[in-house]
């Protein structure tokens, strides 16, 4: 019998466990550190299905997926990693990043997964695209498929493929000939396609140094690249807000970076900046609670600092937007990242983990 077995025996502990999918907004007092993570491992042990937690800032985040790793193994953890200051969204990018954001996604849209989902505060408010473009935005070839090699190309850009001379790591392509290249985000080795006209003749994983063939195969799928996923759509209502944006500038300086945007987005590239403009590319804001499927249950962990953050973090987004119209590196309108405070607020079901009730303003639980 191991420690989680000993936590299920516990009266307190199954009464909380039985309204975990139930339409309930929990309070859980006095629970810290490790007593903390081994309570919230119960519910995935004794529900076997999928569960955020929101934590107040990204160390916390790790701090508490260590925890659980440890507890649950590391292939039921995901952390989407987002740094705690909003202009790191817009200034640092990292393999790591992707890597763990392309994790979170891929688990949160994949029906037959089970696990826990640790977020920042944060990292909820990081627009998204829609769940159904996500899902519907993985590549899936075979041998004897149709498909043009220029649409395929196009299609590994919009995922977020960047196209290289020669693949060497995750996330790259190149094309030469007749012969496709793709190193895909979930594949330690790169695959090789080849094409006779516009039909795939075969597929095969090569080694990166030697460039020799190590196994053909039949089939594969090509994961997205990127946590933002771009179609010719998304572009085009871009493209119309920029120059309409351009149109009622007044300033010389906002208005020649505008155009730089622009010619990138009707050609479509991605942008330096492309991060800022998310909101004005996707036809709403979706985020993470947009990805976790209905009825899961949502941890809010140590909300008191939670809402803390969620205060400072605010202030620091008006602060880099005033700063950006300035210099004449945005429009007014535009938001860099979605607010989610009020609906993690409202969301059910839910469970706070707190030290103390006061403070907790108007959130009624059952």
């Amino acid at each position: 019998m191991n420690i989680l077995d000993l936590l299920h025996k516990n009266k307190q502990i199954n009464q909380w466990q039985s309204g975990l999918n139930k339409s309930t907004r929990q309070l859980l007092l006095g629970l810290t550190g490790t007593s903390k993570s081994l309570v919230m491992a119960t519910a995935y042990d004794s529900m076997a299905e999928k569960i955020m937690i929101v934590t107040a800032t990204q160390n916390d985040a790790e701090k508490l997926v260590a925890d659980l790793v440890a507890i649950i193994g590391s292939e039921n953890v995901y952390n989407f990693f987002t740094d705690d200051s909003p202009i790191a969204e817009f200034v640092f990018a990292s393999k790591e990043r992707t890597q763990s954001r392309i994790d979170s996604l891929n688990f949160l849209t994949d029906s037959t997964s089970s696990g826990i989902l640790v977020a920042s505060m944060a990292a909820c408010r990081v627009l998204l695209p829609s769940p159904e473009t996500y899902k519907g935005s993985k590549i899936k070839l075979e041998v004897g498929q149709e498909i043009e090699v220029d649409k395929l190309v196009n299609n590994l850009v919009n995922i977020g493929y960047k196209k290289v001379s020669r693949v060497l790591t995750q996330g790259e392509f190149s094309q030469r000939g007749d012969i496709l290249d793709i190193f895909d985000m979930q594949s330690e080795t790169p695959y090789r396609i080849e094409f006779f006209g516009d039909e795939i003749d075969g597929i095969r994983i090569f080694d990166v140094d030697s460039q020799k063939s190590l196994e053909n195969l039949d089939e594969i799928s090509i994961s997205p690249a990127s946590d933002i996923i771009l179609s010719s759509e998304d572009y085009s209502r871009a493209s119309q807000y920029i120059q309409t944006a351009i149109e009622q500038s007044t300033l010389e300086e906002q208005q020649s970076y505008l155009r730089e945007v622009l010619a990138d987005m009707q050609t479509e590239y991605r942008h330096p900046d492309l991060r800022k403009f998310l909101s004005c590319i996707y036809e709403q804001s979706w985020t993470l609670l947009d990805y976790l499927p209905k009825s899961s249950p949502l941890f809010l962990d140590d909300f008191h600092k939670i809402a803390d953050k969620q205060a400072q973090f605010e202030k620091e987004i008006a602060d880099l937007l005033t700063d950006d119209l300035q210099k004449g590196k945005t429009v007014s309108s535009l938001k860099y990242f979605a607010s989610t405070y009020a609906e993690l607020r409202k969301y059910k079901p839910a469970t706070f983990f707190s030290s103390f009730q006061k403070g907790l303003g108007n959130v009624k639980f059952d």
